[in-house]
């Protein structure tokens, strides 16, 4: 296990929203609503092959949704727009393409440029092709820059109006400490197994937590990891109706997983639908399994909601927050 960390850790971009923020007094608060991504450059540039390419990636649809839905809330302005005001925006792209400045192609990401919890990416390139060619090369990298500060945002939030409660019965069940959100107010505690829910009808978001012993690196292969998921969900969370219960679906959206280093700690992140056995009930759902080596164990850390017939992202992505910031003690 511990050689497969290694090779991970060296392989893998592994992004942390649990990182502590180092508070920058003078800086205002970033502004805009949650997932909007504001781009500054030349309109010919952006209405033509870089601006296409843009779309193609941050206008894409948001992986694990039962509908079609963006990944971000895309605004595009000249670059003289980027004014006072508007360097406030949460989540900025930056780019340039000049032949007579640059020489190849360059990307970086900056936290905290002109507001706190900012995310700022800068791409330059001596032409559209060249800077095409790196965001293709970086698009994954990039969400996830911004993916990530917007858990972290979400969690700072969560930490100012937290459940102290519900948190207990996390570590008084499972053994880990979560930052949990005052809304998750219903409880379910057993060993080794939390589930905490607002029970909104209309627009419901819940997170599980479960516990289990790792016996070798295939406990982290996806088709284990959801084996253990529907046996844990049909013990301990049954549907609306008898007999009913939570299970994954398996034929229109398979569940996707993929590997990543938080905090030093090796996880799997899987997305996908999940259903009701029974009943009619179904929704989306990303889970987190940590490797507590101190304990020998898989922790997974689960968020779903359910909101029939309403947008998902944003409460997906809200909700979600909550399973990346798993502290072992």
């Amino acid at each position: 296990m511990k050689k497969n960390i290694l090779i991970l850790t060296l392989l893998i971009l592994g992004f942390s929203s649990c990182r502590k923020y180092n508070s920058q007094d003078v800086l205002p608060t970033a502004t805009g609503a949650l997932f909007d991504l504001t781009i500054f450059g030349d309109p010919k540039v952006w209405n033509d092959t870089v601006g296409k390419k843009m779309m193609e990636i941050f206008d894409d649809d948001t992986p694990g949704l039962p509908q079609s839905e963006p990944l971000f809330s895309v605004t595009f302005f000249p670059e003289s727009n980027l004014d006072k005001t508007m360097s406030l925006s949460r989540n900025i792209i930056c780019f340039r393409v000049d032949p007579n400045t640059y020489t190849k192609g360059s990307i970086s990401f900056q936290r905290n440029k002109w507001a706190k919890i900012q995310a700022l990416v800068r791409m330059t390139a001596p032409d559209q092709e060249t800077l095409v060619k790196e965001l293709e090369a970086n698009k994954q990298t990039i969400i996830d820059f911004f993916v990530d500060i917007e858990h972290e945002r979400s969690v700072q939030y969560y930490k100012r109006y937290s459940n102290e409660m519900s948190a207990r019965l996390i570590y008084d069940s499972v053994g880990v400490r979560l930052v949990i959100p005052d809304f998750l107010n219903k409880t379910k505690g057993a060993k080794n197994f939390a589930w905490l829910s607002n029970a909104n009808e209309v627009a419901r978001q819940d997170i599980v937590v479960y516990r289990v012993p790792y016996r070798s690196d295939a406990d982290f292969g996806l088709d284990r990891l959801l084996a253990v998921r529907d046996s844990v969900m049909k013990r301990n969370i049954p549907g609306p109706s008898e007999g009913s219960y939570m299970s994954t679906e398996m034929e229109n959206y398979p569940p996707v997983a993929r590997a990543m280093i938080v905090d030093s700690v090796y996880c799997v992140e899987v997305r996908g639908l999940w259903r009701v056995e029974g009943d009619f009930m179904g929704g989306p759902f990303v889970s987190r399994s940590y490797y507590d080596q101190a304990h020998n164990d898989i922790v997974t850390v689960e968020a779903f909601v359910y909101s029939p017939r309403e947008k998902k992202r944003n409460k997906m992505r809200l909700t979600e927050a909550i399973t990346t910031c798993v502290k072992f003690e």
